[in-house]
């Protein structure tokens, strides 16, 4: 019997840009709190289709669940510092 109360587990994408502070904050927040992310390089062909396909205007590309995330939405400016509470709201398994 299946249970349909089992929460589907967070697919994250980050799309980098080379030498990209913003990426490399949020690469190491998510590295620090053990949250599971794939990494695509802007440069590399899948990135630049995604950067395309997604419309990034800004490095990092965020996809949670396949949905486009802005990068100053969990960024706390200007000292670059990941937004917690927005990023347990944007990171969490239950992808709500």
């Amino acid at each position: 019997m299946c249970d349909m109360n089992v929460t589907k587990p967070t697919e994250i994408i980050i799309i980098p840009a080379p030498s990209c502070r913003r990426s490399k904050r949020i690469m190491r927040y998510l590295d620090e709190k053990g949250i599971p992310y794939r990494r695509v390089d802007l440069d590399s062909p899948e990135g630049n289709e995604l950067s395309h396909r997604f419309g990034f205007l800004a490095s990092p590309g965020i996809l949670v669940n396949g949905k486009s995330i802005n990068p100053f939405d969990l960024l706390i400016q200007p000292a670059c510092k990941v937004d917690e509470t927005m990023a347990q709201k944007l990171f969490s398994s239950s992808g709500k």
